[in-house]
């Protein structure tokens, strides 16, 4: 089987990552791949912002999206909510957070292209990733202001989606599909 397609077909969200850091080969690798992700008109209009797994700002998101979730949820929920045992990046060593210019009608697109091309660079680096949505609120929330500013976005720029990077603590397959479900083929 073609490399590529053997890499799209083995990549799988990981959820568990050992302490080890990325490489800044392994980094400068992942952010090359986003960035050379196709852009509709060729604006190139995707910001990457590169945090360890260590930064403050990323424990500041993640209070932000428990206490949002958290408002909109009760009971049970509310509790499971609250005491997750993991943070949003699953403590991976290193997460990428990307932004586009709100007047450009594509950005969230392109930033999903590239997020995708981060995705499976990691994979083909040998290390896991999950691709992550669930901090929209608290990235688009009353601190709107304040994470942008914290995560050197250019002007005009909100977050799209994120990725966490890491050595994977655990295995997982990729998930299956139903071709005849999920396709129609039109001729």
């Amino acid at each position: 089987m073609n490399e590529t397609l053997q890499t799209i077909a083995q990549r799988s969200s990981t959820r568990a990552y050992t302490e080890e850091k990325l490489t800044e080969a392994e980094i400068q690798a992942i952010l090359t791949a986003g960035l050379q992700a196709p852009t509709a008109r060729n604006e190139q209009e995707i910001h990457i912002a590169a945090f360890d797994g260590e930064h403050p700002l990323l424990a500041e998101i993640e209070q932000e999206k428990r206490a949002l979730l958290a408002a909109a949820a009760e009971g049970e929920a509310k509790e499971s909510i609250i005491n997750a045992p993991h943070n949003f990046y699953y403590e991976a060593p290193a997460v990428f957070i990307l932004s586009a210019d709100r007047d450009f009608m594509w950005g969230s697109l392109d930033a999903g292209i590239a997020v995708e091309n981060m995705a499976l660079a990691a994979e083909a680096l040998g290390l896991g990733s999950v691709i992550i949505g669930i901090i929209k609120g608290a990235m688009d929330g009353s601190k709107k202001a304040y994470f942008a500013k914290e995560c050197r976005f250019p002007e005009n720029y909100e977050f799209e989606i994120a990725l966490a990077v890491g050595h994977k603590a655990a295995e997982k397959k990729p998930h299956a599909f139903d071709m005849e479900k999920s396709v129609t083929i039109i001729k």
